[in-house]
């Protein structure tokens, strides 16, 4: 039944004189009849609409859309957050409620801190009771709703269910937060309903909110569902895509015996099926393997019993594909992909629950195929190539990254538009990343080309890629840029190369005078960028930074790295098959100079050493000090060296919204402080580096001495080689972040006159606006920045809340495609070996530098990592990268820093955990687990629990 509009504030008193609903039944009126105004209101005094989270919840508000919409839902009604407002007022006076809000102030980040006053508030509701009103509501739900001929039938249970404003949203569910009670008879219903009530202030609840960014001071709205009890012979969860896959297509039910309850919370292991839901077609059944079931108990609540493993299937082809059918429509009434609760009785199917998931990857609609139709392939190439980008790239980095690209390759191939439509270009840029179009690039390249060309810098997508099916995925049509006219293009493309290849040829001939030369017109390339007027409107200065400025790197820096990775490459075919010469020579790509990550890591060491332990002990106050220039003239001299140098420099720095360095000293003083922490003498980087510069030269010397004659002069340019150029591997990024400085220190001078203009309310707001938007805003004032920008970043806040670890290789229907299983031997996971030795120490598994501190020897596990993350590789004593290569930021600074590397094995930020103890064998590729017993890459055996 629909509620009248109000607003739902659950502690606000009345303003209209009408008092709002305390309860409303879940189900409408039958076609035909009269709607009549809620309980308590006036039929005529507001207009009537349907009730929202704010006035039933989440999880009502969910069931009262799918009862109107005809699925069936159980008998019941809604307890409104008006019927919990007194409660909530009266926990909001009492003493409890002060301390848990102390307890959020000391410790605004830390939940676990908040337990001692959760459980006291969780205490404190214990002495609540029902007045006269509420026990009315809660006698007027059940008669209507649940009672026949006047009174309760002689068997009714009930389910009390929590539903806050909060739960079943779109970015939020609170799965396992809030409390539920099956089998509840009449005469306990009070006491389950104050036990619900008192879940509001758990502690699990209150670390979900900090976790997806509410507040945890602010309570929303609390309401509870009561609905007749089904004495389920099966029930379980579905989900309308498969969460391990990702894939929109395929449907996923969870199935046991008795109660869902038990499905939910692990205690049986659930037959599952997977149905492809455009065929209606089971793709696969697998047993589940016994357990716990639970059910109704004769006297009230529920009771458990062992389930052995079952002879037949909990539920048969037909019942299977009547919940798929439910299933999908309730995903179409939803818009976007669902989980739900459901359960099996003598009377049929029922659905107990209904709510978005959250936790799968989106994609944007434009990236979507229909269901049924030829999917596309996309490789995510933000995630390597040195990007290194595990987040949402704001609207104007990414925009940014899309008119750099483009003039770059004007630069090349002369003057070229992007074909109009998504799916015939090679690469695009939507939903807060970059893409590559792998559908297209199978027109002319082999799985196995594609595989080869992505090694070196991320070796998972590469065996991913090797693996796909280029039939199933190949476009059935050319591109309109793939003809014969491409051709044409060619000598403008020889042309551009000629000089970094000339470049190339000269560093290989002359490279001491070759290597003098590169260093002065790098110097000269960084004053002119640092001359650069950022004083203009952000769209000329973008074009200004793309056709002036951006191609001079390819002349400046391309020669030298290209001869640096050349050299490492060929080092290693001249020594022979002599496994101590493979080592020599491994040894040679070691200790490398002149990398500009390196060294910035180094310098924050120095910072550390220079600042010390005492000053370093807060690092807020550190950057307050540092801000004021009221630290020691050595530091202020050092620090002054290295915002000039490295201030473009920063965590995330691939993207215009980030801060740098040179923006915000407190991001340098965390790092400064984390670096100052107690290790040995291996701990220093800049003292590591150069005993890996002498080991380098003495290996050179050794093999100098063993090969023939006439290998040695080839042996001796190539070491030459590597001594000069090959620690030009980061300038060419470096160069390209200092255009990002200038084009951002130009986009926050326009958003902060927009600030004082009214226009927007953050100088960084500009971020969430591309180059066009920035355009017609300098046009046409009236435009509305705020709404604009608030259209721009809303899929972005999706991703920021949904997805933790980006995948490297998406289809068009969301599947995400993952390499084939490696042969591995118990206790052992297996990657790429990119960095020697062979460290064992605890796990610390982080998904931002900024996470949680590294102690000396702790062994740092990642999705990814980026020049941001590089302080953290001093103290760490073995890094382990899920995405990554040999020439990969992680895969670099481990070896000039001296540190086991390993990178490349599937899901291993949720294969370790935090505390464990593994090894890591970086020569062989190999991170060894004693205690681990865990099979890996199964299908999870029970959906996410649930409330």
């Amino acid at each position: 039944m629909p509620l009248r509009d109000h607003e739902s504030d659950p502690t606000a008193e009345p303003t209209d004189g009408e008092p709002p609903p305390l309860w409303i039944p879940l189900h409408p009126p039958s076609a035909g009849q009269d709607i009549p105004a809620p309980p308590n209101q006036d039929p005529d005094s507001v207009a009537l609409r349907a009730p929202g989270p704010g006035d039933v919840g989440g999880k009502g508000a969910s069931l009262c859309r799918l009862a109107a919409a005809g699925l069936p839902v159980p008998p019941g009604g809604v307890l409104t957050t008006a019927f919990f407002a007194p409660w909530v007022r009266r926990i909001r006076d009492s003493k409890a409620w002060g301390a848990f809000v102390d307890s959020v102030r000391s410790h605004p980040s830390s939940a676990p801190a908040w337990t001692a006053a959760c459980e006291r508030l969780e205490a404190r509701c214990t002495d609540l009771a029902l007045s006269p009103a509420q026990a009315d509501a809660v006698e007027g739900l059940l008669s209507d709703a649940l009672y026949t001929d006047g009174g309760p039938p002689a068997d009714l249970r009930l389910a009390v269910r929590s539903s806050s404003s909060d739960e079943d949203q779109d970015v939020s569910s609170f799965a396992g937060g809030y409390r539920s009670l099956l089998g509840v008879p009449v005469e306990d219903l009070e006491a389950a309903i104050r036990s619900c009530f008192a879940s509001c202030f758990n502690v699990r609840v209150a670390a979900y909110r900090l976790e997806r960014g509410l507040d945890p001071l602010q309570l929303g709205g609390f309401a509870v569902v009561l609905q007749r009890q089904i004495d389920s012979l099966a029930a379980g969860v579905a989900f309308s895509l498969d969460p391990v896959t990702n894939d929109h297509d395929e449907a996923v039910i969870d199935a046991g015996r008795g109660l869902g309850e038990s499905v939910v919370a692990g205690l049986a292991s659930p037959d599952q099926f997977v149905v492809d839901k455009v065929a209606r077609r089971i793709l696969s059944r697998r047993a589940g393997g016994g357990g716990t079931s639970i059910w109704l108990a004769d006297g009230g609540g529920t009771l458990e019993r062992p389930e052995p493993p079952a002879s037949t299937p909990v539920l048969d082809t037909p019942q299977v594909l009547e919940l798929t059918d439910l299933l999908c429509r309730i995903e179409n009434l939803y818009g976007r992909p669902v989980d739900i609760e459901w359960a099996v009785a003598d009377d049929g199917l029922h659905i107990l629950q209904a709510r978005p998931i959250t936790t799968y990857v989106p994609l944007p609609p434009e990236m979507m195929t229909p269901p049924g139709q030829r999917r596309r392939l996309y490789a995510d190439i933000a995630l390597s190539g040195g990007l290194t980008i595990n987040a949402p790239i704001s609207p104007l980095g990414l925009d940014w990254m899309r008119v750099s690209i483009h003039y770059l390759l004007e630069a090349v191939v002369g003057p070229t538009e992007p074909a109009p439509r998504l799916e015939d270009r090679l690469w695009f840029f939507t939903g807060g990343r970059m893409y590559q179009n792998l559908s297209n690039m199978l027109r002319f390249a082999s799985p196995r080309m594609m595989a080869k060309g992505a090694a070196e810098s991320d070796a998972l997508m590469a065996e991913t890629l090797g693996a796909i099916d280029p039939e199933r995925y190949r476009s059935p049509r050319r591109p309109p840029w793939l003809r014969w006219g491409l051709l044409l293009k060619v000598p403008r493309a020889l042309g551009s190369i000629a000089g970094p290849t000339a470049g190339f040829l000269k560093a290989v001939l002359a490279p001491q005078r070759t290597s003098r030369e590169l260093h002065d017109r790098a110097a000269a390339f960084e004053a002119e960028i640092a001359a650069t007027d950022p004083h203009r409107p952000p769209g000329e200065l973008a074009r200004d930074l793309g056709e002036r400025l951006q191609p001079k790197i390819l002349s400046i820096s391309m020669p030298a790295l290209a001869a640096g990775l050349t050299a490492m490459k060929l080092i290693g075919k001249i020594v022979g098959r002599s496994e101590r010469r493979k080592e020599l020579a491994e040894q040679l790509t070691l200790g490398v100079e002149g990398n500009l990550v390196a060294e910035m890591g180094m310098v924050l060491h120095e910072l550390a050493t220079l600042a010390g332990p005492e000053a370093c002990a807060d690092p807020e106050a550190l950057a307050r000090r540092i801000d004021g220039r009221r630290m020691p003239r050595a530091f202020l001299d050092s620090w002054d060296a290295f915002r000039e140098r490295f201030g473009c420099r920063g965590p995330h720095e691939m993207d215009l919204a980030s801060p740098r360095y040179g923006d915000d000293p407190a991001l340098a003083a965390h790092q400064i402080a984390a670096l100052s922490q107690a290790g040995d003498a291996r701990d220093d980087p800049r003292a590591t580096h150069a005993g890996l510069v002498a080991r380098r030269r003495r290996a050179f010397r050794t093999l100098e001495g063993e090969l023939p004659w006439y290998r040695r002069p080839v042996l001796r340019r190539l070491h030459t080689l590597v001594e000069h150029f090959a620690g030009w591997r980061d300038t060419p990024k470096h160069h390209n972040l200092m255009l990002h400085q200038v084009l951002r220190s130009g986009a926050l001078e326009t958003g902060r006159r927009w600030v004082e203009a009214g226009r927007l309310d953050r100088a960084d707001d500009v971020f969430g606006l591309n180059l066009a938007d920035l355009a017609e805003a300098a046009d046409d004032p009236g435009l509305d920045l705020r709404r604009r920008r608030r259209e721009r970043v809303a899929f972005l806040r999706r991703l920021e809340l949904q997805v933790h670890n980006f995948p490297g290789v998406i289809d068009s229907r969301g599947r995400i495609l993952r390499p084939p299983p490696r042969a591995e031997a118990p206790g052992e996971l297996r990657g790429t070996p990119v960095s020697p030795g062979r460290v064992a120490g605890p796990v610390k598994v982080l998904s931002r530098p900024d996470e949680k501190p590294i102690e000396p020897g702790d062994i740092l596990v990642a999705y990814t990592t980026d020049p941001g993350w590089t302080p953290l590789f001093v103290h760490a004593g073995a890094v382990v990268l899920e995405v990554g290569g040999v020439l990969q930021h992680g895969a670099v600074v481990a070896r000039e820093f001296g540190k086991p590397c390993v990178v490349g094995i599937d899901r291993i930020t949720a294969r370790l955990e935090d505390g464990e103890t593994v090894e890591v064998d970086g020569a062989a590729g190999v991170l060894r687990r004693p205690q681990a017993t865990e099979t890996v890459g199964d299908r999870p055996e029970a959906g996410p629990a649930r409330p």
